[in-house]
C-alpha cells in the first residue's frame, strides 16, 4: 500500500484507533494467507443442507395490476443478455462479445466457455453439477468481463487478488451486472402476464452464476457490498417466481442449489464485513442489509438467528451514523443519499414484515460464537422491541427515515431530477420501475460521447434517467401515507407494502433547525464581483411568487423554490467524517433551474478508477460553479489511485445569514476566504462574490456534463 496514503490516514484518525487498525489488518492478512492456501486445495462451495429458503414476503395479489410496457420491452433485451450498464450502451455480454472501448482503451481477452478452465480446480466438479441444471441452448453470460473495455478477470484467481490499474478498465462493470438487478424485473413481468420463458431464464442465469463463480474466487466476490445487493435481488426474484411456477421449473434440485448458495452468501458477508471502527459507509450498509435478506428468508437455526439479530441491530446503528438528524446523508452526495435511503426503506419494510417465528428469533438468539466486529448485543441491549410479535423501531429511527424521503423531495427540480452534488455512480439497491425514455439509435449516439463506437442495430434505445429519484419517493410511500411521496410509479410502493405486510409508520412532526454562523473574517474581503441573471416576468409571475427557503444545514444544502425558480447551493463538509470519499470540491457551488429549464448544472462524476485524471477533473474546483483561485483546490488529494476516494479535510463552510429571499454562505481553506450572497428579486437573481485573493468565476452551462456514471453528454 502507498506509504503517503497510510500516513495521511493515520493523521485523520485517533492514534489508539490507528494502532488497533494496524493490528487488525496484520491479523487479517495472516488469516487471508492461510485461507487462500486452503481455498486452492479444497472446494469453496459449502455442503449445507440444514438451512433452506423457506420464507416468502411478497403477496402476488399486491402486484397483479402492474402492467408496465417499458418493463416488458426492456426484459426482451435482458433475455438476449443485453445490458446497458454504466454507459456501456445496450450490448450483449458473452464469452465472445467485442467491446466498444473506453476513450480509446480496448482489450481483447475473450475466453472459450469451458468450465474446467474457467473455475478453480477444487470447484470444477461442483460447478459442473450446478451447470448441468442449465437448459440446452442457453448461452452463458461472462460474469468476469468488463464488457465496456473488454478486459476480463478470472474465477481461477482468489477474490482479494482481483484489482488492476489498466487504463479504461472498470471493475464496477462486472460488479454491476453481477448485482443481478434485472432478475426482479423479470419476476414482476411474470406476475402481470405469466411467462414460462422468464422463469426458465431466471433458473438458467442463477445456475450459470453459481457454477461460474465459486465462493471466494473471481471478481464477483471482491466487494461485499455487491455481494449483499446481489443476494437481496436473487431472493426477491425467487420469492415471486417460486409462487408463479406452475410447472415445477424451480424444482427440488434447483431449490437445494439456490438455498445452499444463499447460505454461502450469508457466510461470506459475515466474514467480509466492510466495517471500520472509525468509519462505516454505504458499503457496510449494503453488507448488513444483504445479510438481513439472507437471515429473513432462510429457515431459523442458531446461526441464522444470530445473523438476523446482528443485521437488525446494525441497520439501526447505521441509520444513526450515516443519516443526520435532518434526514440528509453523511456521504456529501445527493446520489449516494438515494442509494443509502433505498437500503434503509427496503430494510425497514422487511423488518416490519417479519413473522412470529422470526420475531421470536430476534428475542432469543444466542450471542456466543459471535467472532466478528462489531459486537452482537443481547436482545435486552437492543433499541428495537418486539411487541405482539411485531418489531417496533425507535421513534428517532422512523423520524430520520421519513426525513430522508422529504430531503429527496425537496432537492427535486421541476424536471423531476435531483441536483447533483458530490459523486454519482448510478448506484441502486433494487431497479424495479423503468425510469427514462426511449431514443432512437442516432439520438443516443448524438447525445452521449461514450457511445461513439456503438454499433447495435436497434431502432429504439432505452436511456435510463438516474437523476430522477421518484422511485425512491414511491418506495417511501409504501411506509408513509404522505402525499409528498406520490409519484407516477407504483412498483416500489407495492413491493414495500408487501414486504411490510401493509404496516404503516406515523409521519413525524418536525421543524428543521437553522443556526447562523456569523464570522467577521468574511466581512471585508478585498476582491469582489457580481453576477446577475435578468429574468423578466413570465405570465405575470415574478421569481418571488410562492418563494420558499429550505435549509438542510447538517449536510450543507440550501434551496430556494418558487413557481419559477429552483436554486440549490452547496455549503457543506466533505462528508464521511472528513474522509471525503464521495465529496467534490463544490463548496459554494450551485445549480439553477428557471421555468423548468436547467440554466446552470453540476458537471457530475463520469468515471472513477478507469481514468484517474477524469475522476479528478470532475471532482475538481474548476469543474464546479465555484470561485476559483488560480490552480488551488478547495481540498487537496493524494496523487494516484490511492487518493481517488478521499480528500484532505481542508475546507470549512459557514451559513452566515439568510432571509426569505437571500442566503449568505462562506468557505475558508488554506488561507483562502470566500463568500457568496445569493439574492432573489422579482426579475433578477443576484450573486455577489467576495474573496481575499484574486479569483475567477466558473459557470457550467453544460460545457462539462455527466448525467450518470460512465455517461458523457455531448456539447
Amino acid at each position: 500500500m502507498n506509504l503517503k496514503f497510510i500516513i495521511n490516514k493515520a493523521l485523520t484518525i485517533p492514534p489508539h484507533i490507528f494502532i488497533k487498525k494496524v493490528y487488525c489488518v496484520t491479523i487479517r492478512k495472516i488469516r487471508h494467507i492461510v485461507k487462500k492456501r486452503k481455498d486452492f486445495v479444497f472446494t469453496t462451495y459449502i455442503n449445507n443442507s440444514n438451512s433452506r429458503v423457506k420464507k416468502s414476503y411478497i403477496v402476488l395479489d399486491d402486484l397483479k395490476n402492474i402492467d408496465d410496457k417499458n418493463l416488458k420491452e426492456i426484459s426482451k433485451l435482458y433475455l438476449e443478455h443485453r445490458f446497458d450498464l454504466l454507459g456501456s450502451g445496450w450490448v450483449k455480454n458473452s464469452y465472445d462479445c467485442e467491446a466498444i472501448g473506453v476513450e480509446g482503451n480496448r482489450y481483447y481477452q475473450n475466453e472459450k466457455f469451458e468450465i474446467t478452465n474457467l473455475v478453480s480446480k477444487p470447484s470444477v466438479q461442483h460447478s459442473k453439477k450446478i451447470y448441468s441444471l442449465v437448459d440446452d441452448g442457453y448461452e452463458p453470460i461472462d460474469w468476469q468481463k468488463d464488457f465496456k473495455s473488454g478486459f476480463r478477470w478470472s474465477a481461477n484467481e482468489w477474490y482479494l487478488n482481483q484489482r488492476n490499474s489498466l487504463a479504461g478498465v472498470d471493475i464496477k462493470v462486472p460488479w454491476e451486472i453481477g448485482r443481478l438487478q434485472h432478475l426482479p424485473q423479470f419476476a414482476i413481468n411474470c406476475v402481470s402476464g405469466y411467462d414460462e420463458l422468464l422463469i426458465k431464464e431466471f433458473r438458467n442465469q442463477i445456475c450459470d452464476f453459481i457454477a461460474l463463480n465459486p465462493p471466494r474466487f473471481g471478481v464477483q466476490w471482491t466487494c461485499t457490498m455487491d455481494v449483499g445487493i446481489r443476494v437481496a435481488n436473487m431472493l426477491l426474484a425467487y420469492d415471486i417466481f417460486k409462487q408463479m411456477d406452475k410447472t415445477n421449473i424451480l424444482d427440488k434440485e434447483f431449490d437445494r442449489a439456490f438455498s445452499q448458495s444463499v447460505y454461502e452468501y450469508g457466510v461470506h458477508i459475515v466474514n467480509n464485513l466492510e466495517y471500520g471502527e472509525n468509519l462505516t459507509s454505504n458499503h457496510y450498509l449494503s453488507d448488513i442489509v444483504g445479510l438481513l435478506f439472507v437471515a429473513s428468508y432462510l429457515e431459523c437455526n442458531d446461526e441464522i438467528n444470530r445473523w438476523l439479530g446482528f443485521a437488525v441491530q446494525e441497520v439501526i446503528n447505521e441509520m444513526q451514523k450515516q443519516f443526520y438528524e435532518d434526514g440528509s446523508n453523511f456521504e456529501a452526495s445527493t446520489s449516494y443519499h438515494r442509494l443509502s435511503s433505498e437500503f434503509m426503506v427496503f430494510a425497514t419494510a422487511l423488518i416490519l414484515g417479519l413473522d412470529k417465528e422470526k420475531c421470536e428469533a430476534l428475542q432469543n438468539y444466542k450471542t456466543d460464537n459471535w467472532k466478528v466486529q462489531p459486537k452482537l448485543k443481547s436482545y435486552k441491549e437492543q433499541e428495537y422491541k418486539i411487541i405482539d410479535n411485531k418489531v417496533v423501531l425507535p421513534s428517532w429511527y422512523i423520524d430520520r427515515l421519513y426525513k430522508s424521503g422529504k430531503f429527496t423531495k425537496d432537492i427535486t427540480k421541476p424536471t423531476s431530477e435531483i441536483v447533483q452534488f458530490g459523486d454519482n455512480d448510478s448506484g441502486r439497491f433494487f431497479r424495479l420501475s423503468p425510469n427514462g425514455e426511449w431514443l432512437n439509435k442516432e439520438q443516443a449516439i448524438s447525445k452521449y460521447k461514450n457511445l461513439e463506437n456503438y454499433n447495435q442495430d436497434d431502432e429504439k434505445y432505452w436511456d435510463e434517467n438516474v437523476l430522477n429519484h421518484q422511485t425512491l419517493l414511491c418506495a417511501m410511500g409504501g411506509l408513509f401515507e404522505e402525499k409528498k411521496f406520490d409519484t407516477s410509479f407504483q412498483i416500489e410502493k407495492k413491493i414495500i407494502e408487501s414486504l411490510a405486510k401493509n404496516r404503516k409508520l406515523d409521519i413525524p412532526s418536525f421543524e428543521l433547525k437553522i443556526v447562523k454562523q456569523n464570522n467577521k473574517i468574511f466581512d471585508d474581503l478585498e476582491y469582489s464581483t457580481t453576477k446577475i441573471f435578468d429574468l423578466p416576468l413570465k405570465d405575470d409571475k415574478s421569481l418571488l411568487d410562492n418563494l420558499k427557503f429550505i435549509a438542510y444545514q447538517d449536510t450543507g444544502i440550501y434551496l430556494f423554490k418558487s413557481d419559477r425558480v429552483y436554486l440549490a447551493i452547496w455549503a457543506g463538509s466533505n462528508g464521511q467524517k472528513g474522509n471525503g470519499g464521495h465529496a467534490h470540491n463544490d463548496k459554494l457551488s450551485f445549480e439553477l433551474n428557471i421555468d423548468s429549464e436547467d440554466i446552470i448544472v453540476d458537471a457530475g462524476t463520469y468515471l472513477y478508477t478507469p481514468l484517474p485524471n477524469r475522476r479528478n477533473q470532475f471532482r475538481s474546483t474548476k469543474a464546479h460553479n465555484a470561485l476559483v483561485v488560480e490552480n488551488e483546490e478547495q481540498n487537496e488529494w493524494l496523487d494516484g489511485r490511492y487518493g481517488l476516494f478521499s480528500m484532505k479535510n481542508q475546507s470549512k463552510c459557514y451559513l452566515l445569514d439568510y432571509g426569505e429571499n437571500f442566503v449568505n454562505v462562506a468557505v475558508e481553506y488554506r488561507g483562502i476566504k470566500q463568500r457568496r450572497k445569493f439574492t432573489i428579486e422579482k426579475e433578477k437573481i443576484i450573486i455577489e462574490n467576495y474573496s481575499n485573493k484574486k479569483f475567477s468565476e466558473n459557470y457550467n452551462d453544460f460545457k462539462l456534463y455527466s448525467n450518470g456514471y460512465g455517461k458523457l453528454v455531448s456539447i
